[in-house]
């Protein structure tokens, strides 16, 4: 197993219960919700209990009161293929019921503290928003 990927396996454990959490009604996605998906590329020199602290970072997260849902994960063990990138540490989804939650949410003094606290852990972090249309 790769030293990466082996230092990240428990990690798998130690999320999971934020996946398992999600109700029926999470799943349902309205029309105009958005759903925000963040990869973030840890520092290669950070230690392995950083790495285990960071999901810090996704709790501190959960109090903003504009999330409808949050998860979050590692990259998957699925099938190598051309179109499957792996390369980062861990992935945050969040749902909001609308552009005006997510707007909240950006300016949120508990997201800009969690940013100030947690950004000497990552070299990279890419931002993916969706309006789910119906």
């Amino acid at each position: 197993m790769k030293r990466r990927n082996f230092l990240l396996a428990p990690m798998v454990l130690i999320t999971a219960p934020a996946w398992a959490n999600a109700t029926a009604t999470d799943q349902d996605l309205q029309s105009n919700t958005i759903v925000h998906v963040v990869n973030f590329w840890l520092k290669e020199n950070i230690s392995a209990q950083d790495k285990k602290d960071f999901v810090g970072f996704f709790e501190e997260l959960r109090k903003i009161e504009t999330i409808k849902t949050l998860n979050y994960g590692v990259p998957a063990p699925t099938n190598a293929r051309p179109v499957v990138d792996n390369s980062f540490d861990y992935t945050l989804i969040v749902t909001f019921k609308d552009l005006n939650d997510i707007t909240v949410y950006e300016t949120h003094p508990i997201h800009l503290k969690a940013i100030e606290k947690y950004q000497h852990l990552w070299t990279k972090v890419m931002v993916k928003d969706t309006s789910i249309i119906k």
